[in-house]
């Protein structure tokens, strides 16, 4: 799978620290057991989204499954096909709800924009004025839905594709994470505004990781990021 140079779910990373890319772009991706975890999930979902599971449902197919994901041998348990079956259960109410058309797996582009940043949507429903963008967390750390950039780039991805003819629709940007306490989060934009943010703050941010010398910054992407054991900026303000 090739990967966006400046990947919609990396968005927290370059736009906080416009080196990101440059000094992360190259390395090789690190794995581990909870986005090995993570991965299998999304799959599990996607089986029964896309219609590949026939007269049986989820947990009657999965629990109990041993599968190699990444080199990581997974058991699938209990609380693996709860958080499944919550993702799923909430789009197909959404679904039924706004009568609306289901996309699963999407590639979305903002090429407008920028041709280096794309990515693909976990989930998308279509309907008369309203698009809906819903990404599955599988982690226990919290992820907010307001404003999430992630999502964003999503929504605008979506409203390129299927958006187009209205400009009045409405973005519908949903964190589905079963893990925590609350479960369920949601943030709506009208089309302009995401547009607008999409051609100034967005494309900003992505023009800056491009300059012939991006500009590096202190901040919590740093614990993810290849360049702390040389990076100026990072021993200047960590200590270390």
């Amino acid at each position: 799978m090739t990967h966006a140079p400046a990947s919609a779910s990396g968005a927290d990373n370059w736009f906080s620290c416009p080196a990101y890319i440059k000094e992360n772009a190259d390395k090789p991706r690190e794995t581990s057991l909870p986005a090995a975890t993570g991965t299998l999930i999304h799959s599990m979902t996607e089986m029964l989204l896309k219609g590949r599971l026939i007269d049986v449902g989820l947990r009657e197919y999965w629990l109990g499954r041993t599968e190699v994901v990444e080199d990581f041998e997974i058991d699938v348990d209990e609380s693996m096909v709860d958080c499944a079956e919550i993702y799923v259960d909430y789009i197909l109410k959404r679904q039924k709800e706004l009568n609306a058309t289901k996309i699963i797996e999407e590639k979305l582009y903002i090429n407008e924009i920028s041709d280096k940043c794309y990515g693909t949507a976990d989930c998308i429903l279509i309907a008369k004025d309203r698009i809906c963008v819903i990404d599955l967390k599988s982690g226990k750390w919290p992820v907010e839905a307001v404003k999430n950039k992630q999502l964003m780039i999503y929504g605008l991805g979506a409203l390129t594709r299927y958006g187009q003819s209205n400009p009045d629709i409405t973005v519908e940007l949903t964190i589905v994470q079963p893990r925590v306490k609350n479960p369920i989060k949601t943030f709506e934009i009208s089309a302009p505004n995401l547009v607008n943010w999409g051609f100034t703050d967005l494309k900003e941010a992505i023009d800056a990781c491009f300059e012939e010398n991006p500009r590096y910054a202190f901040g919590k992407q740093c614990k993810f990021c290849k360049a702390k054991s040389y990076c100026d900026e990072y021993k200047r303000n960590s200590g270390e």
